[in-house]
């Protein structure tokens, strides 16, 4: 099945929902994909509007107050259009605290004042800010009432239909595939909250928070909105109070637990002790869309008709028209509102380390014209040896100018490469010392995990600014990934990762499918697997494997690019363990074969060369080197010294001896 529309909204939570619904009002034709309505974060917040008792500052805060300002007519356009209510009540917020602030402003209510306002409060409580404007509304009458009124206007609500993948042509988004089928529109806007990076590498990630419910009794009713510190008591009309909330980074970890269940309703009975008494009505939890500043990714993408609008944290209620108001006129008038600046993508990237110029062998003819930027790592570690300017030195360069390159390439997909060392980024004592080995290396191809980039992890923060891409050919790499279907999915992110740094045409994806987390051993039937599904999708699959010569032979008929058989365990500096099946899967393959893992050597790496491989992949080995830098040189020059090896061909093993010198013309 193909569908076609104008506008296509990845999420059918509150903000998917709010901008197809002003989008639809302004006259364009929206499909909205919606994975699963129940599981969005809207059916678990506890709805407050609340920018200044949160403590909101800056940018956020400038939008939050704009968008509160627009919550009134919002409501009564939506009530109006779908003759329901969202209860939408600006009952105005109280925040207690347990310790009198040094400064106050008009907004303060001493403890006195604020037992007038509140009554039964902890007797902790040192006083609070009052804050008339906010208020809340019922997010799941919210919902219910948007899709309401999607129905009503024609809105096209595809339930059910989940999005696996972005396809792009000339730098433009062509189609999403789902599970359900190829849906095509002229703009797509991402909203799908949490689950964003799930289909680009956003860094976003899901922040579960656990909550609950309580009866109020009709003979003390709570009227007002408590926000305290560490939690949150929001009164409904129907009788019930929201506590919340837990803030738990813990993945996609599901359900209720006993210790989050009783943290919450501590910190409630702390704050107001009447409800201890109370009725529990019901407990849930969902996954805030997160980002590391906390602020939402709205605007446009690296591809001008792919806008984002995720990562709102815990204010999609509260910012749900703002986003829609931003977002429809974005895509109407196509100038963004200078507000969009401050929550731009593109924020993530900036401030990052620099970019360090990469001088190929191809390019400048001799390694040795970058040592004037190689300053000094650990002494004189980030220097080459003097020896590097005499003449006949061998280094990458001058070794590769010893055969022609054009007819000893190595040919990955089609795409040509004059080094045959591929170097990772992980590990590294620092940014710097992995910019330098990259450039000391000589290598082409550099693996990223791109979890590990999409997330910032450590020693990974401004990893896709600090090489120049322009250069280096990325291999993203499925790292961290236990299964197939995880495998796959984070290959797809791989590729989007790659087209954000300008390489549109690259499809490459390091394949590892790795459940052990010993010995780090791959899953040969999940590798296989997702090297099907991935060469189905248009991959160039190099898989991280054992050095199985059948798996190898399998991996080849479903249409890898390379194989790459471990030399040994990964990280484990073992060297090369396995040369029997390695010379099988050399001697058999049709496709280039790379020694990938436990490398520890440049002896090893020329070892393997002479084997007959077409590449090595080291990470490991120069990362943690003492002198990571120098080591990077020596890989590189011991692959292309076991390469030269390998072609010139070794003398054959002789069980006696054989002079080198000649015997004719001694003198005796």
């Amino acid at each position: 099945m193909k569908t076609s529309n104008e506008i296509i909204i990845i999420g059918g939570g509150i903000i998917g929902l709010s901008i197809a619904l002003e989008l639809k009002l302004k006259g364009l034709g929206v499909t909205v994909l919606s994975k699963n309505y129940s599981q969005a974060a809207t059916n678990a917040a506890a709805g407050m509007l609340a920018p200044q008792a949160e403590g909101l500052e800056g940018a956020i805060l400038d939008l939050a107050l704009e968008s509160l300002a627009l919550y009134p007519e919002w409501a009564q356009k939506l009530e109006q259009l779908s003759q329901g209510d969202i209860d939408y009540n600006p009952c105005g917020i109280i925040a207690p605290v347990f310790q009198t602030p040094s400064h106050i402003n008009e907004n303060w209510l001493d403890k006195d004042t604020l037992s007038f306002y509140q009554p039964h409060l902890s007797q902790d409580v040192m006083g609070g800010y009052w804050y008339p404007e906010e208020g809340q509304v019922d997010p799941r009458k919210v919902g219910k009432v948007l899709l309401k009124i999607a129905q009503l206007l024609g809105i096209d609500i595809r339930e059910g239909v989940e999005a696996i993948a972005l396809t792009r042509h000339q730098g433009r988004i062509k189609n999403i595939l789902t599970k359900s089928g190829i849906f095509s529109g002229d703009t797509y806007i991402l909203a799908s909250g949490a689950w964003s990076s799930k289909l680009f590498p956003l860094p976003v990630r899901p922040l579960k928070g656990q909550m609950l419910s309580l009866r109020i009794p009709q003979e003390n009713p709570l009227e007002r909105v408590i926000f305290g510190e560490n939690t949150y008591l929001v009164p409904k009309k129907d009788g019930r109070l929201i506590i919340g909330a837990t803030s738990e980074d813990i993945g996609w970890q599901e359900g209720n637990t006993a210790e989050g269940v009783n943290t919450l309703l501590n910190r409630a009975i702390n704050l107001y002790p009447p409800l201890a008494n109370w009725q529990l009505n019901e407990i849930w939890y969902g996954f805030r869309p997160a980002t590391a500043d906390e602020l939402p990714i709205l605007g446009y993408s690296d591809a001008d008709n792919l806008i984002f609008a995720t990562g709102h944290h815990r204010n999609g209620i509260l910012l749900a028209p703002i986003t829609a108001k931003l977002i429809s006129n974005l895509i109407i008038d196509k100038h963004p509102d200078p507000l969009l600046k401050h929550f731009s993508y593109q924020r993530f990237s900036q401030n990052k380390a620099q970019i360090m110029t990469y001088p190929t062998p191809s390019q400048n003819g001799n390694i040795n014209s970058i040592e004037s930027n190689l300053s000094s790592i650990n002494g004189d570690s980030g220097h080459f040896s003097p020896k590097s300017n005499q003449a006949g030195y061998l280094n990458p360069s001058t070794a590769s100018e010893l055969f022609n390159n054009d007819e000893d390439s190595l040919i990955i997909a089609g795409r040509k490469f004059s080094s045959r060392l591929m170097t990772g980024t992980g590990k590294y004592p620092s940014m710097e010392s992995m910019q330098k080995s990259v450039i000391a290396s000589g290598c082409e191809i550099v693996t990223v995990a791109v979890r590990r980039v999409q997330t910032n992890a450590p020693g990974h923060e401004g990893l896709a600014e600090a090489l120049d891409w322009g250069k280096i050919w990325m291999l993203p790499n499925t790292a961290g990934c236990t299964n197939a279907e995880e495998a796959v999915r984070v290959a797809r992110l791989g590729r989007e990762m790659a087209k954000l740094l300008g390489q549109e045409d690259n499809n490459f994806i390091k394949l590892e499918v790795i459940p052990d987390s010993k010995y780090l051993l791959p899953d040969p039937i999940g590798t296989l697997q997702a090297a099907e599904q991935l060469v189905k999708e248009g991959f160039a699959v190099l898989p991280y494997v054992n050095a199985d010569p059948l798996l190898c032979k399998r991996l080849e008929e479903v249409g890898c690019a390379t194989v790459m058989p471990l030399g040994s365990p990964i990280g484990s500096g073992q060297g090369i363990q396995n040369l029997a099946n390695i010379k099988i899967i050399i001697e058999q393959a049709k496709i280039p074969v790379v020694i990938d893992a436990g490398i520890g050597t440049p002896s090893e790496a020329a070892l393997g060369m002479e084997l007959g491989a077409d590449a090595l992949l080291i990470n490991s080995a120069i990362a943690l080197a003492q002198n990571p830098v120098k080591m990077a040189q020596a890989m590189g020059l011991a692959t292309q010294a076991g390469r030269l090896a390998y072609q010139a061909g070794r003398i054959p093993v002789k069980e006696y001896a054989s002079a080198s010198s000649p015997l004719v013309g001694v003198v005796k």
